[in-house]
């Protein structure tokens, strides 16, 4: 029987710098799952394999021809059976390595029973794609991999990995998330397509890989927008709205600055100022933005700018790490927009700096009552958590 195997690469992703909280058990377990069924493979193929004549052999033999994923062969159980079963040591070294990175920080998001769901259906989605598509059977947790590697994309995007390169020299490398998963979808893409010219023979399942790929990113996304996921500052659906926010800055912008020029005959200071801190919003630079904020603040203390662009300077304080720049930006924000919308949420991510980074239990209590009753169903668990960790803070103190 031939199988489609994973083609080993020479970049291994070794780890990320994400922060887990939940110990990784599904993670563990599915590695350790793989791992004994293929010890028990191996076994039974140095034990005579195929041509052994037991009877125990025998079933063995027919475990592993009906666990294999085939349209030629289907069983509703081999989409699932089929992700434990590989073709050789490099195979399962491969998968499971770069299960490990991404599988922790993934299953810390979705939580163990949604992680074990997540990678049991995009493996079986990705399982069935290659059968409609191709006679040959197919084993092995790629499909899977494949998903939990996007799905990292989705929830970590900005995020590096540590990745051992195995080439003419060997060396630990941090590349950015982005950049190492983007290599290895196009290396799977330009390998189906040369594979369909029939000029690469390799026997991989490059439409389980895409599948997988194609599935992980979907559903996470999915999962994000539907908050069953909790949404985090740095995900793929926050970078979104922070780039539509920078578009609509960048038309707020033009759109005042043509009133500037159009309602004033002589310069006003303090509108010049506000023009030029609107203009380095709108060309990108919010760091250079925010310095000019403070500066001239000190010189005209009425000084004011729009909500959008306040709040889009604390967003870029707090992404640059200088966390107590953008947390007094954001409570003047709290100050002067009191009827803002997003009011609970800003005071929401303030809660969270003030416990978790400034340790200031006392104000981010304070600001978790005063909003309490604001927050949004997906906040409130956030809210709860937060209330939780100044309870044991202040417990830990006593």
């Amino acid at each position: 029987m031939e199988f489609q195997a994973y083609n080993a690469k020479m970049l291994i992703p070794i780890g990320t710098d994400v922060e887990n909280k939940r110990y990784p058990f599904v993670t563990y377990a599915l590695i350790g799952l793989n791992l004994l069924v293929f010890a028990s493979q191996w076994a039974f193929h140095r034990s005579g394999g195929f041509e052994a004549r037991s009877d125990v052999a025998h079933m063995f033999a027919q475990a592993i021809e009906n666990g294999a994923l085939s349209s030629q062969n289907f069983h509703f159980y081999s989409l699932f059976t089929y992700q434990f079963l590989h073709a050789g040591w490099m195979h399962i070294l491969g998968n499971m390595l770069f299960l490990l990175p991404f599988g922790k920080a993934v299953e810390d998001r979705l939580g163990h029973v949604g992680f074990a769901l997540f990678y049991l259906g995009c493996g079986a989605f990705a399982g069935g794609m290659h059968a409609i598509t191709s006679s040959a059977p197919v084993i092995g947790a790629s499909g899977s991999v494949c998903a939990v590697t996007a799905a990292f994309i989705v929830l970590a995007p900005k995020t590096s990995i540590k990745v051992l390169l195995i080439f003419f020299i060997i060396g630990v490398y941090q590349i950015p998330s982005l950049l190492l998963v983007a290599f290895f979808v196009l290396f799977d893409l330009f390998s189906l397509l040369a594979s369909a010219a029939g000029s690469n023979t390799d026997p991989t399942a490059w439409v389980a890989h895409l599948s997988g790929y194609l599935s992980g990113f979907i559903v996470t996304f999915l999962l994000l927008k539907a908050s069953f996921i909790a949404s985090r500052q740095f995900d793929l659906t926050e970078m979104l709205k922070q780039a539509n926010r920078r578009r609509s800055y960048k038309r707020i912008v033009e759109g005042s600055n043509k009133n500037v020029v159009a309602s004033t005959t002589q310069d006003d200071p303090v509108l010049l100022v506000r023009a030029q801190i609107s203009e380095e919003v709108a060309a990108g630079k919010q760091i250079q933005a925010a310095d000019t904020y403070f500066r001239e603040r000190e010189k005209y203390p009425k000084l004011r700018i729009s909500s959008q662009i306040h709040a889009a300077l604390a967003n870029a304080l707090l992404q640059e790490g200088k966390i107590k720049e953008g947390v007094l930006l954001y409570e003047e924000y709290l100050t002067n927009f009191t009827k803002a919308q997003d009011c609970p949420e800003v005071a929401l991510l303030l809660a969270a700096k003030y416990t978790r980074v400034l340790h200031n239990e006392q104000r981010a209590l304070a600001l978790l009552q005063k909003y309490s009753s604001l927050f949004s169903k997906k906040h409130k668990a956030l809210a709860a958590t937060l209330l939780n960790e100044l309870k044991h803070e202040h417990d830990t103190v006593s």
